[in-house]
């Protein structure tokens, strides 16, 4: 028993997820942005300074030099040739040549700079500290708009060369969202609950100039997606088992949001559903879509992953949205002592089993041996009673199996 469950986790990682295809980054760093300008020229970048280039589509990937050692958190890219990056520590870099070599633009701060985003030459910049920025030149210089603030935002997105948003959360740990209506130069505030959770704002993307959505990492670990159709007025959320990271659409109706454990929903209908898809189990930090079918997602661990047909499975089979008949989540939290939660999804009602097994591959708890309703659901495990160490839990129904670690601590 143990040798086979030992098998199965080891070759997990490594399949094609059906819906999305791993790509080969070649880095083991935390990539956190990813940005295309066409179907073949995209950028992906994370911690350390880390910046990746490919002009085949996402098939192969070169490494850019930055010149900077602090973690990328965002890029936007005007063109094959000219981008923007804003990283910490105030850093904002550009280059003209395709990242060949890159120009320090002087960002009058010293936060870490979350999220950047443009329409033509206007852009905004935000980050730690209540920091936004505007620049009218395509990033080569930025002003100061607010800072100095006890505010941390994530997301950007510059909808028009005037309205622009950022989301992130306050000081009292409330969802928080700033607007401007004249390019960055002033900003309004308001704050709102997921369904009267705390938690931070983490992706914000506008589709119409009433209508708009953030993704959430709720602090009890659930995600959350919010809408608003009043402009940023009023927000409605939908919560989700686990902490989503990011969010991008291709025009008004389809949509993608990614998260933690390789998380990755989909909306054909503005946000009205959401459909759960498989990408694999590294924690996905940002989705970006060149087009309604295609898109990708960058993560943890240099996981870059794509997909071609708008996630399905398989091409010519529309009415199938997720590659298997469930998703089988890592328990949060992990480790643990003693009591954690193990959330799976199903796509269908069906029987199921979901068990949990020592390192030498002993049956110690079945928690569900049933049949079990489509959807989202949770189970408590509570390991009173054992001894600190390795345990895996496998959720099995009758055409799929799927295993995962997770450690007792004491």
């Amino acid at each position: 028993m143990k040798k086979l469950i030992l098998f199965i986790i080891s070759i997990i990682p490594s399949t094609i997820f059906s819906q999305w295809i791993i790509q080969s980054s070649g880095t083991t760093e935390n990539l956190r942005t990813v940005c295309f300008v066409n179907s073949q020229t995209g950028f992906a970048a994370g911690e350390n300074g880390k910046m990746l280039r490919t002009s085949s589509g996402g098939m192969n990937w070169s490494n850019v030099t930055t010149g900077i050692s602090q973690n990328v958190n965002s890029i936007y890219f005007f063109n094959a040739d000219s981008g923007v990056v804003c990283a910490d520590d105030g850093v904002i870099i550009f280059t003209e040549n395709a990242g060949v070599s890159w120009i320090t633009a002087a960002s009058g701060v010293t936060d870490n700079l979350r999220a950047v985003s443009f329409v033509n030459s206007r852009g905004v910049c935000s980050g730690s500290g209540g920091t936004l920025l505007y620049s009218s030149n395509s990033g080569r210089n930025w002003t100061v708009a607010e800072n100095g603030f006890l505010v941390t935002y994530y997301g950007a997105d510059m909808f028009s060369e005037t309205i622009a948003y950022s989301s992130g959360v306050n000081t009292i740990f409330q969802p928080f969202i700033a607007k401007t209506t004249n390019g960055g130069v002033n900003w309004s505030f308001s704050n709102f609950y997921l369904n009267g959770n705390e938690g931070n704002l983490s992706g914000i993307k506008f589709i119409t100039a009433s209508t708009g959505f953030a993704s959430s990492r709720v602090f009890d670990g659930q995600g959350g997606i919010s809408k608003t159709t009043d402009g940023g007025e009023t927000w409605t959320t939908q919560l989700f088992p686990l902490q989503l990271h990011s969010i991008d659409f291709s025009g008004s109706n389809t949509g993608f949001s990614a998260g933690e454990n390789g998380l990755i929903l989909k909306t054909t209908d503005a946000g009205l559903t959401w459909t759960n898809q498989n990408g694999g189990s590294s924690s996905l930090r940002c989705v970006f879509l060149t087009d309604s079918i295609t898109g990708y997602a960058a993560g943890d661990n240099g996981t870059i992953l794509k997909t071609t047909n708008g996630g399905l499975s398989a091409v010519g089979s529309p009415e199938e949205n997720v590659p298997y008949t469930f998703t089988l989540y890592q328990n949060y939290p992990n480790p643990f002592n003693p009591v954690t939660k193990i959330e799976f999804y199903l796509t269908e009602s069906e029987y199921i089993s979901l068990e949990v097994y020592n390192s030498a591959g002993k049956k110690i708890a079945e928690l569900i041996n049933c049949k079990v309703n489509s959807g989202y659901h949770s189970v408590t495990f509570d390991g009173n009673g054992l001894s600190g160490g390795i345990y895996f839990y496998r959720l099995a129904t009758e055409r799929f199996t799927e295993n995962r670690k997770m450690v007792l601590i004491r």
